[in-house]
């Protein structure tokens, strides 16, 4: 039935049940959700025609006819027909998503998929009589109900469990339909009436009336499904007054215990809540019987717009800022319904905050291209996947420049120096989400657009997380970078480390793909402008060398790839640029230990960047200097006569007099990263220059290791 809807429709919804104002906190945005869901069931408040739909023309109506103008209840006729549209305004249906037993309706429903006889006999037909009996249904008869209240007491006695009037109903309806066709089915009750003495009905004489013409069934059916907002979890009473509401504009009838749909209130924990009291809980929450009721019928969207990743789930439900129309309302409701699970950019599935986004950018009309860059918002919540609703993260009005902006950074990222082995840097790498990224730039800033809002950006590089820690502080990250808040470097450095100590399992070194891609992380983030902490930025300048390198000698290439390597702000001080090429130099020397003389434990093994000191630094540069001169005296290789890899050493060198222990401007994360990353590079040192060097049989010198599996 959505597929019918009109931007007239919403319009008219928006009309009957919104205040007019901006959505302006997370209530609105759930009595937002939940006009859209009343103008998609194609009905009011409480009525859901549109869940009736898939039973149109290819299921069946079973109608139960009762004449109560009587001296005595009949059942007059029990009849079954195929379901027609013009059927549904008629049967007044109000559908129950949670839960079994009986939906809101007298009209009740069997499965889409279809019920055969037994299946109506006992499953409908039973949901009907458990109607009649529902406390909400039955306020309305007695001395203080309804002035029609007896006729839900007769339909009580025609329904009531184990009667002989059930029983035979039970039978009639086996006899009437297949007994092995599963069809969809609605079931109702037509009903008798004498107009001249029912207030319930609008006619002066003696007619049949179906559920949606009798007022009493209307207002049993709003009871029932409003019931919960005013005593859920309250042994006795309820919680209600008069109050102005956390939406609504006016003073009016409050409840305070309304369904939610993410949970944020609740009063089965009060003592989550001190000074709680349950039947005064309409005081911390105050929200009209109509708002709850739009919260009830919100549940379906909302649930389309959270993503659950590890232990959290992150709900990202999308508004547009400014006055809502008719237009927005529908284009709003188009993309959430547009959202899927099956996953075309991220293994974890598609984030419903990138899909709504792009659904919007790229639309066909440029109306709604324009809305979506002007005035989309999203409020975002992240919060435990647990039964204790305790919110994490909020943000109330996100919009997607930050993340725009970031993903611009990644993309100038990935195609600058820092994955281009010819410019001193990494390599791509299948498999790792940092680094097989598209370098087509619309392609690339799509995947980075997911990979953000999916987590997976701070998920690659921060340091794991079991159960119990649980994922709290990667997603408060993840919220700060939509939010456009700057992340610290010295928490950055700590969590890059904590992560290489994460993947160093057994005592291996961890694979440098680690590296690379927190180097992919930390520049994106500074050309953001998202870094904070450090007075330099981390990616290279426009005048970083970016020219062809000569690819005629091992040493040659070494020795420019080191160049371009360092050639970046982040080494423009002396203590951390003499770090990282400390860490070259150690990782080279252990490469030619491990893959030239077969040492078992090479010299990094005892050197690990996430254990760095400055006293175990300077022990291992030692040791790797000796070892550059030792070992070059035995070497047959040309490039290796005097001393292996001099053009680190000689850097080396100049860049510092002092060891590390006499260093006063470098902290202890820092050496640790500027560490790693020069490590990382010194280990694929050789390997990367004999992949690029011209001459063909360098490829039988060369015992570059494959690269590690992610």
């Amino acid at each position: 039935m959505s597929t019918e809807l009109t931007s007239d429709d919403f319009q008219k919804a928006l009309d009957e049940h919104w205040h007019g104002r901006p959505p302006a906190s997370l209530e609105d945005v759930m009595a937002l959700y939940g006009v859209l869901a009343v103008a998609e069931s194609g009905g009011g408040l409480f009525t859901t025609p549109s869940k009736l739909a898939p039973f149109i023309d290819d299921g069946r109506l079973v109608t139960i006819s009762i004449d109560l103008t009587g001296d005595s209840t009949s059942i007059e006729d029990i009849d079954q027909r195929v379901l027609r549209k013009e059927d549904i305004p008629k049967l007044g249906y109000s559908h129950k998503s949670s839960g079994r037993g009986a939906k809101y309706s007298l009209t009740q429903i069997g499965s889409k998929n279809g019920n055969d006889a037994e299946g109506v006999s006992s499953t409908i037909l039973r949901r009907i009589r458990s109607w009649t009996g529902q406390d909400p249904v039955q306020s309305l008869t007695g001395d203080d109900g309804h002035p029609d209240g007896w006729i839900i007491d007769e339909l009580a006695s025609v329904f009531e469990k184990d009667s002989e009037t059930l029983e035979q109903l039970r039978s009639d309806i086996q006899s009437l339909l297949p007994a092995d066709d599963e069809i969809p089915t609605a079931m109702t009750v037509r009903l008798r009436l004498d107009g001249g003495v029912i207030e319930s009905v609008d006619a002066d004489t003696v007619d049949w009336f179906w559920p949606g013409e009798v007022g009493l069934l209307d207002e049993a059916m709003k009871r029932y499904a409003s019931a919960n907002a005013a005593d859920k979890n309250i042994d006795n009473g309820s919680s209600e007054g008069q109050a102005l509401g956390l939406v609504q504009d006016e003073i009016d009838r409050v409840v305070g215990t309304p369904e939610s749909p993410l949970g944020v209130f609740s009063v089965k924990h009060p003592d989550a809540q001190p000074g709680l009291r349950r039947d005064q809980s309409w005081r911390n929450y105050p929200v009209s019987a109509d708002t709850a009721q739009l919260f009830a019928k919100s549940q379906d969207l909302i649930e389309r717009c959270v993503y659950r990743r590890g232990g959290m789930e992150t709900y990202a439900l999308p508004y547009f800022a400014g006055e809502l129309t008719g237009l927005k309302a529908e284009a709003l409701f188009l993309a959430i319904e547009s959202i899927q699970d099956e996953s075309d950019h991220l293994d974890s599935g598609d984030p419903p905050m990138a899909q709504v986004t792009y659904s919007l950018r790229e639309h066909d009309d440029e109306k709604i291209r324009e809305l979506a860059e002007r005035e989309l918002r999203f409020y975002t919540v992240t919060m435990p996947i647990s039964d204790d609703k305790n919110i994490i993260s909020e943000t109330p009005a996100a919009r997607t420049y930050w993340i725009n902006e970031l993903a611009d950074g990644i993309v100038d990222t990935i195609n600058g120096p820092t994955l281009d082995p010819v410019q001193g840097g990494f390599e791509r790498y299948d498999g790792w989400p940092l680094l097989d990224i598209p370098t087509d730039r619309k392609r690339g800033r799509t995947q980075a657009f997911y990979l953000i809002t999916g987590h997976e950006f701070t998920d690659a590089v921060f340091g794991y997380r079991d159960d119990e820690e649980g994922d709290d502080f990667r997603r408060v990250v993840d919220h700060r970078l939509i939010s456009g808040q700057p992340l610290s470097v010295e928490m950055l450095f700590d969590e890059y480390l904590r992560r290489y100590s994460d993947a160093s399992e057994g005592g291996d070194l961890p694979p440098h793909q680690i590296v690379a891609q927190q180097l992919v992380h930390l520049e994106s983030l500074s050309r953001a402008g998202l870094l904070e902490g450090i007075d330099r930025p981390i990616e290279p300048t426009d005048t970083t060398m970016t020219t062809d390198i000569d690819t005629t000698d091992i040493a040659t290439i070494r020795e420019q790839r080191l160049d371009r390597f360092l050639d970046r702000p982040l080494f423009d001080d002396s203590e951390p640029c003499a770090t990282a090429l400390a860490g070259v130099l150690i990782g080279q020397i252990s490469w030619h230990q491990e893959s030239e003389r077969n040492i078992g434990r090479p010299l990094d093994t005892g050197t690990r960047g996430d254990e760095l000191s400055k006293n175990s630094l300077e022990n291992a540069i030692t040791s790797a200097l000796e070892k550059a001169k030792v070992y070059a005296q035995d070497s047959d290789r040309s490039f290796e006569r005097d001393l292996l890899f001099p053009e680190t050493v000689d850097r080396l060198l100049e860049q510092t007099e002092d060891m590390p222990t006499s260093w006063e401007d470098i902290d202890k994360r820092e050496l640790q990263f500027c560490y790693v990353l020069g490590h990382a590079h010194g280990r694929r040192s050789m390997p990367v220059a004999f992949d690029l060097m011209d001459d063909d049989t360098a490829t039988d010198e060369s015992s570059a290791e494959e690269p590690a599996e992610n």
